[in-house]
């Protein structure tokens, strides 16, 4: 890789022990080889069925539904998609695309008619898995797909109308051999493992490239990741987080490869989340901000005995110190919040703290270049001084699909990959994210940060959740205005919290765009909020005055 230490103020992560594609020649060959060598422990475990697999079981299956696709014609670069909510299959279907070169696509099963239409028209999967929920959406419009070939009902529900089962896939003659079977040499760099679609928080989603070395990166510096090197009791976590965003991806995929037991569970309900940690024990559980808010606040927590919880990794959007705290306050063998940050199209985290300094997401990952640049000059900036956070390295995305303009305007000629999010480092070299660059809030030419509010408006013992969002304004430019979820069995005025703002922080970083109660804050299914539809709510109450 290019090196780019010579700039001034850039920060790199280091290199790794090991060897990121361990002789293998593509991501096919390294699952290959792992999921042999981790034996017949067990892998994967159904949280609801109690259905368990060991790796060699994952394999077994995995080479029999690649037998499968070879004989329908999936090859390299064939698009395979998968639309369910999280199960011990996904990885198994993942696993017997790219052993053939295939791309793997995993699809938000919660997306409309609209949306699914979007993804599937610019990606043209020629398979799609499918659960119920999303099957109906997926059926409607089978016309429009002329492209896919086979469609498969991951439900219960006997196939019809030229839609196959998953279990059809394999009969119970045993595997000649798990070993036999080598995928072909691709080009690691340049031929497409997955493609997850970016959050789409600022418009329709994008289909982000993933190189099976971005794949295979990611799964050598998990290997070495001391938030699962380190713990003192054998770790063991939960798969929630949704296996169709990058976070939930990629962790599923570290489970399988780098034996780390998971639990699956295929979507949150509150007493299942929490007996499932409790009945298994479980060491480890990555979520996102809502639901480490939920840990904090949320009256059930204390039915159940989580003391088997050592680490809480949290990603995907801002955490707030005063969240962190209660936590540990409330779960005394979590010994800390390990937030991160990363996004799509870095392949999953290039920052993560192991400290304990609250507050920030941590140090630059090995293998990973990272700068902070000013927001008008683009000059690279030093310790303390804010501005948007730039990554290079082997984790930086191969592009968007069909998109050269806005890979252009994500990646600049020299290869840093711009993010749109605003932080910066201290003189430890730990990273602090602010904001992103179009949440800004613009309040008479301040730059005011929501997330700062937010952490403010959420250490407040009667708000279960919040978010800020800017007020268009003639004079002020835009004036800051939260919507909030009240605890339940608490009472509080809008006036009595926009005094407990105005109390902690600076005027300009008021709210005087008012606070509005709302039963629930709009978000994508990986936590992060939907500030436009918040947006659009602010505009109608505009035009009603």
């Amino acid at each position: 890789m290019e090196q780019t230490t010579s700039e001034r103020h850039v920060l790199y992560g280091g290199d790794l022990r090991n060897s990121i594609e361990a002789g293998c020649n593509s991501f096919g060959e390294l699952v290959v080889k792992r999921l042999f060598r981790n034996g017949d422990d067990v892998a994967l475990v159904d949280g609801v069925s109690g259905e368990s697999l060991t790796y060699h079981q994952i394999l077994a299956r995995a080479l029999k539904l690649a037998n499968r696709f070879h004989r329908i014609g999936v090859k390299r670069s064939t698009v395979v998609g998968i639309c369910c909510e999280n199960s011990v299959q996904f990885p198994i279907i993942t696993f017997a695309t790219v052993l053939l070169g295939g791309t793997v696509l995993p699809i938000n099963y919660g997306y409309t008619e609209l949306e699914l239409a979007h993804v599937m028209l610019l990606t043209k999967p020629t398979v799609l898995f499918a659960s119920e929920q999303a099957l109906l959406k997926i059926a409607a419009m089978r016309d429009r797909l002329p492209f896919v070939k086979l469609l498969v009902s991951l439900g219960s529900k006997r196939g019809s109308r030229g839609i196959a089962r998953y279990e059809e896939f394999f009969d119970s003659s045993p595997v000649a051999s798990l070993t036999s079977f080598t995928p072909q040499p691709v080009p690691l760099r340049k031929q497409v493992a997955v493609m997850v679609m970016s959050s789409g928080t600022t418009g329709l989603p994008k289909a982000v490239q993933l190189t099976h070395h971005n794949v295979m990166t990611v799964m050598a510096y998990q290997a070495e990741d001391p938030r699962y090197t380190e713990l003192p009791v054998p770790v063991r976590v939960l798969g929630l987080l949704p296996f169709y965003h990058v976070f939930g991806f990629m962790l599923s995929l570290n489970s399988c490869l780098n034996k780390v037991p998971m639990v699956v569970l295929p979507h949150f309900e509150p007493n299942l989340f929490l007996r499932t940690i409790q009945e298994h024990r479980l060491t480890m559980a990555s979520l996102v901000p809502p639901l480490v808010v939920f840990l904090a606040k949320s009256p059930l927590v204390d039915s159940y005995d989580l003391s088997s919880l050592y680490a809480v990794l949290c990603g995907a959007a801002p955490l707030s110190r005063e969240i962190e705290d209660l936590v540990q306050q409330r779960l005394p063998n979590v010994q800390t919040i390990r937030t991160g940050y990363g996004m799509s199209e870095t392949s999953l985290g290039v920052i993560s703290r192991t400290n304990s300094k609250t507050g920030s997401v941590g140090k630059v990952h090995k293998t990973t270049y990272v700068k902070v640049v000013d927001l008008e000059t683009g000059c690279t900036l030093g310790p303390g001084q804010t501005g948007e956070i730039c990554i290079k390295g082997p984790l930086v995305m191969k592009g968007y699909l069909n998109n050269e303009q806005a890979t252009g305007e994500m990646i600049d000629s020299n290869g840093w990959l711009h993010t749109g999010d605003v932080g910066y480092y201290d003189d430890e070299q730990d990273f602090y994210i602010v904001d992103r660059i179009k949440d800004l809030i613009k309040y008479k030419g301040f730059q005011v940060p929501p997330a700062e509010l937010e952490d403010v408006l959420l250490s407040h013992r009667a708000v279960r959740d919040c978010a800020v969002v800017g007020l268009p304004d003639e004079r002020a430019g835009e004036l800051p205005a939260a919507f909030v979820v009240k605890q339940p069995d608490e009472e509080i005025s809008a006036a009595e919290l926009a005094q407990y703002v105005a109390t902690k922080l600076s005027p300009q970083k008021q709210l005087r765009g008012g606070v509005f109660f709302v039963e629930e804050i709009p978000k994508t299914g990986s936590g992060k909020i939907l500030r436009r539809q918040l947006r659009k709510v602010l505009e109608q109450q505009k035009a009603k005055l």
